[in-house]
């Protein structure tokens, strides 16, 4: 009998892994992608104009290490768009403008003082130290526009192994070009948010639903196939008090129980994956548990509205996005784990200076080597001015999917909307009964 230790053993037995391939190219190191930061593009790519194999290089300081070697494939294309303007809604934009010079930073990094709106004015990243500066990106990021949260009933999440040379293998989940699927599951993903929502001012901008005064958010995650990880279930509450640990709860159909997973376990790859509970959409961890620094701007290469229905990948191990591309430029944060533990020494973390969105991620060994990149794709909604819930629900980029590479062992998980990704307005009945613990048993 497999005695289960921890979160990473769990997910350990239920997926399936794989050896590694030799890698195909030198693993970058920190200098190179310090080097990445660094650059500038002789000239950005004209909307309108499609680049492909030949033109690489002229993307190459718009596409981060790693994963500028996989888009160098026969088939690869960049579709170049103009940079969109995606300012907030209105609602939003009062809440910042009421709340303007409130929030401060506390000594240990946290906030004092925040109600609602962006926290920070970005114009003061230059005026402080890059500490300071790191931490109030940071916040700006936790507290950017989301409305009531996001729902995807339907993502799937794909393991691809690489195969030799360009030849595909096995194909799952918009895989396009190379690599073999070794693994697909398929999960359905909730977050509401519970406080500092900008459209609720009467209410003190929170639900009236439970834990509102004291829980930020709540997560909820069902995975729904293959057979041996449905009902696997998570419910993740993201507390208040900046310094207080998330708590996570899962039930284990194997098990048939509910079980809290431990703090230590959110740097664990999640469900045998290249994410952990803190990657996904580049970050959404605890400010608290990372040392932050400022960086500067950089302007880059991403998929910021998606044309695709469901999104499509090429590129050497299908993880480059067939669709259109944008320009966008974005505050640069690094981020140290507190945490002398954690596999990861480092991530450089790039926030759309406009939506406040990830747009990529990249994480540092222990060894200084490029360990992984996560790359994020949104979509923009038509917009709806029927009603004004339609209208806001309609006000921002829904995410549409997420990569992450591996460079250690040349593999990369691929998570992808399936279904329509959106905003939905919530009442309190409703959100009590989406994120109540008893759904975690419920109906197994």
């Amino acid at each position: 009998m497999l005695k289960m230790r921890g979160f990473l053993t769990l997910a350990s037995a239920m997926a399936i892994f794989w050896q590694p391939l030799v890698a195909t190219a030198e693993q970058p190191n920190r200098a190179a992608v310090e080097a990445w930061i660094a650059s500038t593009p002789a000239q950005l790519p004209a909307a309108g104009s499609v680049l492909r194999q030949a033109d690489l290089e002229s993307l190459r300081a718009l596409l981060p290490p790693g994963y500028f070697d996989d888009a160098n494939y026969p088939e690869t294309s960049f579709t170049i768009e103009a940079t969109g303007d995606y300012p907030g809604p209105a609602v939003f934009q009062e809440a910042t403008a009421a709340n303007a010079g409130k929030t401060t930073l506390r000594p240990d990094g946290g906030l004092d003082h925040y109600t609602a709106g962006q926290p920070f004015d970005s114009a003061q990243f230059d005026d402080v130290t890059p500490a300071d500066a790191g931490l109030m990106a940071a916040w700006n990021h936790v507290y950017r526009w989301q409305y009531y949260g996001y729902r995807v009933k339907v993502l799937d999440m794909v393991y691809v192994q690489p195969t030799e040379g360009d030849k595909p293998g096995k194909r799952a989940g918009g895989m396009e070009g190379g690599g073999t699927a070794e693994r697909a599951l398929v999960q359905t993903f909730h977050r509401v948010y519970l406080s500092h929502l900008a459209m609720l001012p009467a209410q003190n901008y929170r639900v009236n639903a439970s834990n509102s005064e004291n829980r930020y958010f709540k997560d909820y995650i069902s995975f729904l196939e293959p057979f041996d990880v449905a009902g696997t279930t998570f419910v993740v509450e993201r507390a208040e008090d900046a310094n207080e640990d998330d708590q996570v709860n899962t039930y284990l159909p194997s098990q048939r129980r509910v079980r809290r997973v431990s703090a230590k376990e959110r740097a664990d790859n999640f469900m045998g994956s290249n994410y952990t509970l803190d990657d996904f959409e580049g970050f959404s961890g605890r400010v608290m548990d990372y040392q932050w620094t400022y960086r500067g701007q950089k302007q880059l290469l991403h998929v910021s509205n998606s044309q695709e229905k469901a999104l499509r990948f090429g590129g050497r191990h299908s993880n480059v996005a067939i669709d259109r591309w944008q320009v966008r430029n974005c505050f640069v944060v690094e981020l140290t784990p507190r945490w002398e533990g954690h596999p990861m020494a480092t991530k450089y973390l790039f926030i759309d200076e406009q939506t406040g969105t990830p747009a990529i991620a990249l994480m540092i060994d222990r060894k200084d080597q490029l360990w992984r990149v996560l790359m994020t794709h949104y979509q923009r909604p038509i917009p709806d001015a029927s009603t004004a819930a339609r209208a806001l629900e309609t006000s921002l980029g829904a995410w549409r999917g997420s990569v992450a590479l591996d460079l250690g062992n040349q593999t990369t998980t691929i998570a992808r909307a399936t279904s329509v990704s959106e905003y939905p307005t919530m009442t309190d009945q409703e959100i009590e009964r989406t994120f109540s613990l008893s759904r975690l048993t419920e109906g197994r």
